[in-house]
């Protein structure tokens, strides 16, 4: 029976992607891509084994800084993409947790680990500092619907800031294989796919101009095979005691349509994310 301890560090690299559809449901209307281009989290890992058995838990939280960019599509009513922002995208309050129960089946040269898994990410970005072309009817020189790159559209470089709120939850299976690498270095490889997974997805966008205009744009997506994970590990042991480990995680899922709160439209999320984390494993 052993237990371990790990501060670690966590850097990110991916996008969320948030959809609009039109009323039929069959073409995008507005897009929004919020990068992590990175975002930094700061974390505690534990880790406990008894016989083949692993528990590990863990729990990160991030840095309130900016962290990439956002832009924001809108199309028009002939599919003619009339709007196009580009704005700082800024972390606000980001954290996640997970929870993970394994049993390792040995071997001679390696081991296979069944797991399963539950992963929580609570992420609120906001935009700021933006600019953008605006060519619907609304704000178009001369009154028409004309693409964003029209000399006709509007070029504005103070914009309201739009907010995203997205609460995450995936349950994942899959197996793992764990090779030992000569005597100091473990090199682990795993695959998992998630039979459900709920994402709510709320964006607020603000009218900072003071007329009133604010709205928001809910959706929440029940999520079923379709967000996968792959995963690389490689542990350096420096002794009975301490360790060295480096995590790679990859989530991947592609849009999921879920009903708009108080519309009969639908919107859609996507995730794409490359996680590395790393620290000191003190083992127990």
């Amino acid at each position: 029976m052993t237990f371990s301890v790990t501060p670690a560090i966590s850097t990110s690299f991916g996008k969320y992607g948030e959809y609009v559809y039109s009323w039929t449901g069959k073409s995008v209307v507005s897009y929004l891509e919020w990068q992590q281009l990175p975002l930094y989290k700061f974390g505690l890992q534990a880790d406990f084994t008894y016989n083949n058995f692993l528990i590990s838990s863990n729990f990160f939280y991030g840095l309130s800084l900016k962290c990439g960019t956002m832009y924001d599509s809108d199309w028009g009513s002939k599919g003619v993409k009339t709007t196009y922002s580009i704005s700082d995208n800024y972390a606000i309050r980001n954290y996640d947790f997970s929870l993970n129960l394994s049993y390792k089946i040995n071997f001679d040269h390696f081991s296979l680990i069944p797991e399963i898994s539950y992963s929580y990410y609570y992420d609120y970005f906001q935009s700021s500092n933006g600019e953008g072309w605006y060519g619907s009817e609304n704000y178009s020189k001369n009154g028409k619907e004309v693409s964003w790159d029209s000399p006709y559209a509007r070029h504005y470089t103070k914009l309201s800031r739009i907010e995203l709120k997205r609460e995450s939850s995936y349950f994942f299976i899959g197996l793992s294989c764990k090779i030992p690498i000569g005597s100091k270095v473990e090199l682990s490889l795993g695959s998992f796919i998630a039979p459900y997974s709920y994402v709510y997805n709320s964006d607020f966008h603000r009218d900072d101009n003071g007329t009133g205009k604010d709205f928001y744009l809910n959706s929440t997506q029940k999520i079923y095979f379709s967000r996968f994970m792959e995963r690389i590990n490689i542990t350096y042991k420096i002794n009975k005691h301490l360790s060295i480990p480096l995590n790679i995680n990859c989530i991947l899922g592609d849009i999921e349509k879920g009903l708009l709160e108080g519309y009969e439209q639908y919107g859609g999320t996507d995730v794409i994310q490359f996680i590395i984390k790393s620290g000191i494993q003190f083992i127990i």
